[in-house]
């Protein structure tokens, strides 16, 4: 039997790899200028004070607020179009250009054509939902296609209502394409968004935080700010996974 040590405790791999990390980020600090690179003491220094301003919460709402409108836009968008090519494949052949054009055009050169369109205001909610409707719905198609149809044909031969087949055959087949799309948007999502308020300005927001920050060349808050937006995405990310989650079990219960 294998002895049990130390390095099979995971909270201590994460303490030393952040500890690492730390360690070289504050190396960096040391060699660079500081007038180009803030350290970690600093870094949190501007976080701690930033924190108890109205103006800091004001950006974050506004700017989270409608990320979230975009984001959960395409991924109802996103789960509807998947369904509906699974049953139609000269639906899902005549959407293939538009899904291809949005994986493939760069996120700023979406920024700058949309903010043409739409007030600045808005571009953050357009360009979340630019960037999550293709994976959430190649994902979900996926899922889709990969179900087994011996499992369909059982359901049939139970003849199971379309609740039925829905909660028995299609959700467990799809909800691990969910939470990987999950995973993969919720910060691709913040990133895009916050982007395109750095290159539009929108009033409080996020973006204008972080350019305001590079224009007077605060590294420090600059630094806070990033550290915000991490700190945002992971919580963000681990509340959407046990959301579904605890959905995925409401469903496999009531089946």
């Amino acid at each position: 039997m294998r002895r049990s040590t130390i390095w099979d405790k995971p909270w201590l791999r994460r303490t030393i790899a952040a500890l690492f990390w730390l360690g070289v980020w504050q190396t960096l600090a040391l060699i660079l200028p500081k007038l180009l690179f803030a350290g970690p003491v600093p870094t949190v220094q501007s976080l701690l004070s930033i924190l108890f301003t109205a103006s800091f919460w004001l950006s974050l709402l506004h700017t989270i607020g409608k990320i979230a409108l975009g984001y959960l836009f395409a991924l109802g968008l996103g789960c509807l179009l998947a369904a509906l090519c699974h049953t139609a494949s000269a639906l899902r052949l005549l959407l293939a250009p538009a899904v291809q054009i949005m994986k493939s055009v760069p996120v700023a050169c979406f920024i700058v054509v949309a903010l043409i369109w739409v007030r600045s205001a808005w571009i953050s909610v357009i360009t979340a939902f630019f960037v999550v409707l293709p994976i959430f719905y190649i994902n979900l198609g996926e899922g889709l296609a990969s179900i087994d149809p011996k499992m369909l044909e059982m359901a049939r031969v139970f003849r199971l209502s379309h609740t039925g087949r829905l909660r028995a055959v299609y959700l467990p087949g799809m909800m691990p394409y969910m939470l990987s799309a999950t995973r993969l948007t919720v910060g691709m999502a913040l990133k895009a968004g916050i982007a395109g308020e750095i290159i539009g300005l929108p009033r409080y927001t996020i973006g204008e935080q972080l350019y305001l920050s590079k224009l007077y060349l605060d590294m420090s808050g600059l630094f806070a700010w990033s550290c915000a937006i991490i700190l945002v995405s992971v919580g963000l990310e681990k509340l959407m996974v046990r959301a579904i989650s605890a959905a995925q079990r409401r469903w496999e219960g009531a089946a």
